[in-house]
């Protein structure tokens, strides 16, 4: 269990900013969000390929994601969102756990809607979780927290 306990979805520091849980998966504000409202959907436990879950698991995560999906579309009153997986250090992975971007979408939020793209592969060395985008504090993520888990908290 070494991988899984340098993991940061597996740290107890870490699951301090998850907003959501529901059957085996959790949902967390990422710490350097590429706009607004850009979500994680996470197993719980450490599994680090989409292949890594079984058939149920699989329907699970994606059946959350898609919960998930509509609770931010609603909280940062998106139109639209993005999904994305990278999965391998070639396409961009950069923490050892399967991780589901979930990025809602403005009209204007980006000069042009595909633009968040290039945002993760421009130069193969600016990832979607690359350390040089600009990060929240621990306070501004813990007050969006508090806030997605009081709505959350009325989700069916």
């Amino acid at each position: 269990m070494a991988e899984a306990d340098a993991c940061p979805f597996c740290s107890p520091a870490e699951q301090r900013f998850a907003f959501a849980a529901r059957g085996g998966f959790r949902a967390y504000y990422n710490v350097a969000p590429i706009l607004p409202g850009h979500v994680l959907v996470v197993p719980e436990r450490h599994v680090q390929s989409l292949m890594g879950l079984d058939d149920d698991e699989l329907g699970n995560f994606f059946r959350f994601a898609r919960t998930v999906t509509a609770f931010v579309l609603a909280a940062f009153e998106g139109s639209g969102f993005d999904w994305s997986i990278q999965e391998g250090e070639d396409a961009g992975q950069s923490v050892d756990h399967l991780h589901l971007h979930v990025i809602p979408r403005h009209a204007g939020d980006l000069p042009s809607p595909g633009d968040w793209y290039p945002r993760l592969v421009e130069s193969r060395s600016v990832r979607i979780d690359d350390a040089t985008r600009p990060r929240l504090t621990d306070s501004e993520r813990t007050a969006i927290v508090a806030q997605l888990k009081e709505r959350w908290a009325d989700c069916p």
